[in-house]
């Protein structure tokens, strides 16, 4: 599986059990797209695209070669202060 399949995969679950990525149900909002950097030793940065289009900032990091997490700050999600569009 390639890591960026794995990394969308990983929000989408993440996504779904933090109930809902904001005010948005969580069956309604996914992970659509995923633009990531190089990683730096065992950090890279990650901007997820929600299917609502909103964008959220993550830390993905890695523990002996492998994606051992991920991180996203949900408190700054780009229209955090809005309703998504429906």
């Amino acid at each position: 599986m390639r890591k960026t399949t794995r990394i969308t995969l990983a929000i989408t679950v993440i996504c779904m059990a933090l109930a809902g990525c904001g005010s948005a149900p969580a069956h309604e909002v996914r992970s659509i797209d995923s633009q990531c950097s190089a990683w730096r030793g065992n950090l890279r940065e990650c901007v997820i695209t929600l299917t609502d289009t909103r964008q959220v900032g993550c830390i993905v990091y890695s523990t002996n070669g492998k994606q051992a997490g991920l991180s996203c700050d949900w408190s700054h999600v780009s229209g955090a202060d809005k309703e998504p569009a429906r």
